[in-house]
């Protein structure tokens, strides 16, 4: 698990989040059945989840969230050029200090990332850090940072109802995909 109340901290940073309900995947406990009836969570009540009938499928949760995280990557890779798919896997420090986010994408000024936060996953755009720490590139950041939050939150609500959105210390919102029609 990964920590709670995942933030950014950069000036020119930010993130949503995918809650778990979105990707979670459940499914009937049938032996009977060939191909098991599956659900999402957001799709079953708090006796469905308790009861007997219903089991987490790690498996399927697994190719859910890689399937809303292609999706993601495909669509923002379309609408910004400049970003590419980070080769192997890259992970960078989050504020724990621990290396807790995975890198899914890249251009010269930023790193999109993927983080846990227990009952979600946070999206992150995080600043990359110049060498010598020259204005040149904080500025480039600044002048970029909400077209692409904007292209995330457009890519994020293509694929899924709702995402969650950063307000302050251990409070959020949310987004849901007829808010920007």
């Amino acid at each position: 698990m990964g920590c709670g109340n995942v933030c950014t901290l950069g000036q020119h940073e930010g993130l949503f989040f995918i809650d778990n309900d979105d990707f979670h995947v459940y499914r009937r406990d049938d032996p009977y059945d060939e191909e098991p009836e599956t659900r999402l969570q957001r799709d079953l009540d708090y006796g469905e989840l308790t009861g007997d009938d219903w089991y987490f499928d790690e498996i399927g949760t697994e190719e859910e969230q890689d399937d809303i995280e292609s999706c993601f990557k495909q669509s923002f890779m379309s609408m910004f050029p400049s970003f590419r798919e980070c080769q192997n896997d890259q992970w960078l420090k989050g504020n724990s200090g621990h290396f807790t986010r995975r890198a899914i994408l890249e251009n010269s000024l930023f790193y999109i990332c993927i983080e846990d936060n227990q009952w979600s996953v946070a999206v992150e755009l995080v600043q990359k850090e110049e060498p010598w720490d020259l204005p040149w590139m904080q500025a480039l950041q600044s002048r970029f940072r909400d077209k692409y939050m904007d292209g995330m939150k457009k890519c994020l609500l293509d694929r899924l109802p709702s995402i969650g959105t950063y307000t302050g210390a251990w409070t959020s919102g949310i987004l849901r995909r007829e808010d920007l029609q």
